[in-house]
C-alpha cells in the first residue's frame, strides 16, 4: 500500500509538471533533533510541489521520508504535510503542518507538527531551512532540517 501512494504521488508529480505555475522538485537534506549534535544523523528525502497563486503565493504539498545514517528499518519515518508560503522573488518563508508516521513494527502515529521554512527557489533548483515543533509544546521540542533540491 505505501509503495503504491508513493508511486502514485510520483506519477501525478510528473504529469503535472507542464501544467503553468507548478514545479516538482526532488529534495534531500539532513536533519538534528533540536539538539544540533547529529548523532544519530538524520536523512531526509521529499518530493514537493510549488503551486504558485499569483506573484506572491505558493502552496507546497510535498511528501518526506526520513531514516538515521545507517538506513535501520525502526528509524524511517514518513510525514505528509505542506506548507503556505509568502513568495517575494525567488524567496520564500511560510507555515504548514507535518504528520509524522513512524514505521516500526507498528506503525506509530505521533500528533500534527507545525513547520516553518524559508528558503530560495530559481528555475529548477530550491533549498530550503526548516523547523519542526509540535502544537502541544510549541518551540518546547523541535526539529532542525536543511534540504536541497532540483526540479524533475
Amino acid at each position: 500500500m505505501k509503495k503504491a501512494i508513493f508511486a502514485l504521488m510520483v506519477i501525478t508529480g510528473v504529469s503535472l509538471v507542464q501544467a503553468q505555475n507548478i514545479a516538482v522538485t526532488a529534495n534531500a537534506g539532513i536533519i538534528t533533533r533540536g539538539d544540533f549534535h547529529f548523532d544519530p544523523l538524520f536523512l531526509s528525502g521529499n518530493l514537493t510541489l510549488d503551486i504558485r497563486f499569483g506573484g506572491f503565493i505558493m502552496i507546497s504539498p510535498e511528501f518526506t521520508a526520513y531514516s538515521n545514517s545507517k538506513f535501520e528499518s525502526a528509524s524511517i519515518t514518513l510525514a505528509p504535510g505542506g506548507t503556505v508560503n509568502f513568495t517575494p522573488g525567488p524567496f520564500f518563508f511560510g507555515a504548514g503542518i507535518v504528520k509524522e508516521i513512524w514505521l516500526k513494527s507498528s506503525s506509530v502515529s505521533i500528533p500534527l507538527e507545525l513547520k516553518l521554512q524559508a528558503g530560495i527557489s530559481t528555475g529548477k533548483f530550491r533549498i530550503s531551512g526548516y523547523m519542526l515543533t509540535f502544537f502541544e509544546d510549541l518551540f518546547d521540542s523541535k526539529s532542525y532540517g536543511f534540504t536541497i533540491g532540483f526540479g524533475i
